[in-house]
């Protein structure tokens, strides 16, 4: 852990910046899923596949479960 205070801010300051980046790709990445599947340019299975590829089916099934 840094002990500086000066250095831990600006570096949570940077890993912020970064998930404010990557969540801005998850969308786009999820918008060109959905665009696909709704049209049939991917399958589910297709589709599951990218998820997991992403790292997001962790994510997003158990949170589906719960809204069941």
């Amino acid at each position: 852990m840094v002990s500086d205070p000066e250095i831990r801010k600006q570096l949570q300051l940077a890993g912020l910046r970064f998930m404010c980046t990557r969540a801005k790709w998850l969308e786009s990445e999820a918008k060109i899923l959905g665009v696909s599947l709704k049209n049939g340019n991917l399958s589910s299975r297709e589709v599951d596949q990218r998820l997991e590829q992403m790292g997001a089916l962790d994510l997003v099934y158990p949170e589906l479960m719960r809204c069941e």
